[in-house]
Formats: structure tokens, C-alpha cells, sequence
């Protein structure tokens, strides 16, 4: 299977792909390197936290805990603006929400302090008679919100300019990303560091082995990279459709990408768009399907891995089982695999690998986010 590589626009400082090499074992066990990347990758940008479905009524909110570890809420409100906050009451820290829902204001569990979706702070209870007490001071802390497709991120500082995630962020535009409905949600807890399913996910090369039952023959497996994403796709040497002839014929941003998601196709879990936007979201596009993981770090060697399945409303029951089971199949294959991988991280064992120029391009790309998040400033 041939790869085809082209990596657009100034790149984080890191070895060239031809002389790189692979990432020290420290960094996917050691507790010390994994709070740093806590602090500089999650705590200092911007990540994913879930789905726009959670926060798309008015009057509605998401929480979550970030890779970080910092827990937030965002919020919909009555005129249709989203808000993010930390979820920490500003009387004696209890969570303001929990899960997901519709409310009109968010009231803390521990005293009951409530507060409107702006976070704002309409009722104090219990403090009468508090010298100088002003609920203006008492606003929940911000963090800034964003979306991209169908996803959530936030960023904990509310000051930042806003989100970009660079130039491939549009590849994904073709697709019916409104007429999407999320069916299905799945939520796993693995024993791996988060890195090893985002480097995973960023490559093909590991197809053919992990994944035997997957279509590799008569395909290529383009590879670009720019700003937060690393985006691949199956190029089909003789295509046969539409949505085939705009894989094969064009790139992102071409005139001729639009028609990538032109139709169905017959074949599952083929003819796809892949977007690894770092640091912790994995999107798989098809015509009339979208699938995605979302990842929270919980330990060096303990993930987070949170599935969401899309359709179009005109996808048939028959259909969607045959993706789902197959991107099940997939995934497992895929979390095995990355468990194999930790075992030898957590023996502390230095593979000093060098990378393949063929097939590694967007792992090299998050190795260099990686790097450049980490440079002491």
C-alpha cells in the first residue's frame, strides 16, 4: 500500500520525518511528564470536551473534566449563546451541574448557590448580613468555548483569540454535518497513555496487520498536515463512484473535494476522511456516516475514550448496524493494540524507533505538537 505525504505550512520544531524519531518512553509513563503535558497541552490550549448535540437546545449544558483535570461546564443559553465556565461553585467549590441537560440556571449541589447560564450569580444563600458582600464578585470563572463540526472545545483561559484549527479544518465542510443525528455513544476506560491512540489513529501502516479485515488493496492513504489536524484519506486507485472520483482526483480545499460526500457508498468502512485534531479528538467521515473518539488523559498510563456514532435520518437500520459493527470491531482491535504498546512504555522500555517517510507523516506531526507545546518560554 503506497502513501502519499504532503505536509502544508510552518511545522513545530522538530527533527526532519527522515532522520525523526520515536518519542522517549518516559513520556508515555512517568508521572512527572505527564503532569507537565496536563499543564502545557491541556491547561495552556484548547481540547476537546464533547459533543454540540449536549448544548444544541437553548437553556441547555454539558460537563465535563478536561485533560487537565479542571472541570467545566458549557452552557446554552435562552437566546442561543454558548458560555464556559469552571464548574466549581465560588462559595466552598461544589459542582454547579452534572452530566447533561436543560435548565434555566445551574444550582450547586453542596449550598445551593444558583446561578444563571452566563455564570453569572443570581442567588447567594446564606449570606445575609456578609460585610460587603457583592454577587457581581462572584461570577463562576470563565474558560472560553468553541465549536468545530459537531464538537465542543474549550480553552481555560477565557482571554485567548479564538479557536483556528488551521487550514484542514474545512475539509471536513462536504459532509451533511447538520442532517447528522448521534445514535449511538460508547465509553471506555483503557490502559494506555493518550498519546499511543492519537499517534494510532494518525497512521495507516498498521492496517493490514491489526485491522486483517479491512480493504487495504487498490487503495493509497494520502497524509496532510497543518495548524492542530493531521488529515488522511482513502484514495481509491480505480475509483468507481462520485464520492471515489473526488478522493482520487482532489485534496482538501480543491474545488472538487465537495463532492466527497455526494452519496452513499456500498462498501462500510471505506471511501473515508480521517482528521486527528490534536490534542484528544478523532473523526472518521464517510457520505452518511461520522464516527469519533474523544479522549481524556486520567493517569501516564490510563485513558478516557468517549465513541460517538452519527447518521443521516435516511441511512437504514440494516446500514447502520453494519457500520456500527465494524467501527466496533475496529476500535477494539485498535484499544488492544494500544494496551500491547503501553506494556512496554510502562517497562520502560527506549525503542529510539525511526519513523517511516512513507507511512508516519501524522505521527510526526503530533510528535512536533507534542514537542512545541513542551519548549520551556
Amino acid at each position: 500500500m503506497v502513501s502519499v505525504v504532503r505536509v502544508r505550512g510552518p511545522q513545530p520544531p522538530a527533527a526532519d520525518l527522515n532522520a525523526a524519531r520515536t518519542l522517549p518512553a518516559a513520556w508515555y509513563h512517568d508521572r512527572s511528564h505527564h503532569d507537565r503535558e496536563r499543564q502545557r497541552i491541556f491547561s495552556e490550549g484548547w481540547s476537546c470536551v464533547g459533543v454540540t448535540d449536549d448544548v444544541a437546545a437553548p437553556n441547555s449544558y454539558l460537563t465535563a473534566v478536561t485533560g487537565s483535570g479542571l472541570p467545566v461546564v458549557v452552557t446554552r443559553d435562552g437566546e442561543g449563546r454558548l458560555h464556559g465556565a469552571v464548574n466549581v461553585c465560588r462559595h466552598r467549590g461544589g459542582p454547579v451541574a452534572d452530566g447533561c441537560g436543560t435548565a434555566r440556571a445551574l444550582s450547586c449541589a453542596y449550598h445551593a448557590w444558583v446561578y444563571r447560564l452566563d455564570g453569572s450569580l443570581a442567588r447567594a444563600t446564606g449570606m445575609d448580613g456578609v460585610r460587603d458582600f457583592d454577587p457581581a464578585d462572584h461570577h463562576l470563572y470563565p474558560v472560553a468555548v468553541s465549536t468545530w463540526a459537531r464538537f465542543v472545545f474549550v480553552h481555560p483561559d477565557p482571554s485567548v483569540p479564538a479557536m483556528d484549527l488551521g487550514p484542514l479544518a474545512t475539509a471536513i465542510d462536504p459532509y451533511p454535518l447538520d442532517r447528522y443525528l448521534l445514535a449511538v455513544r460508547e465509553d471506555h476506560e483503557r490502559g494506555f497513555n493518550w498519546k499511543v491512540l492519537v499517534e494510532n489513529y494518525s497512521e495507516n501502516f498498521h492496517t493490514p496487520f491489526v485491522h486483517p479485515e479491512l480493504t487495504v488493496n487498490g487503495w493509497e492513504y494520502p497524509i496532510e498536515a497543518a495548524g492542530a489536524i493531521s488529515l488522511a484519506w482513502d484514495r481509491p486507485l480505480g475509483p468507481r463512484n462520485e464520492v471515489e472520483l473526488a478522493l482520487a482526483r482532489s485534496t482538501p480545499g480543491d474545488d472538487g473535494w465537495r463532492a466527497v460526500a455526494a452519496g452513499q457508498i456500498d462498501d462500510v468502512f471505506l471511501a473515508g476522511v480521517y482528521f486527528t485534531v490534536f490534542p484528544n479528538l478523532l473523526v472518521s467521515t464517510f457520505p452518511r456516516y461520522l464516527s469519533a473518539l474523544h479522549l481524556t488523559p486520567l493517569a501516564p498510563n490510563r485513558t478516557r475514550v468517549q465513541a460517538y456514532r452519527f447518521w443521516t435520518d435516511d441511512v437504514p437500520e440494516a446500514r447502520r448496524a453494519q457500520d456500527l459493527a465494524a467501527s466496533r470491531v475496529v476500535a477494539a482491535q485498535d484499544l488492544d493494540i494500544c494496551e500491547a504498546i503501553q506494556r512496554g512504555y510502562d517497562a520502560g522500555v527506549d525503542t529510539n524507533g525511526r519513523l517511516s517517510v512513507e507511512h508516519e507523516a501524522g505521527v510526526h506531526h503530533v510528535h512536533g505538537l507534542v514537542r512545541a507545546a513542551l519548549v520551556e518560554r
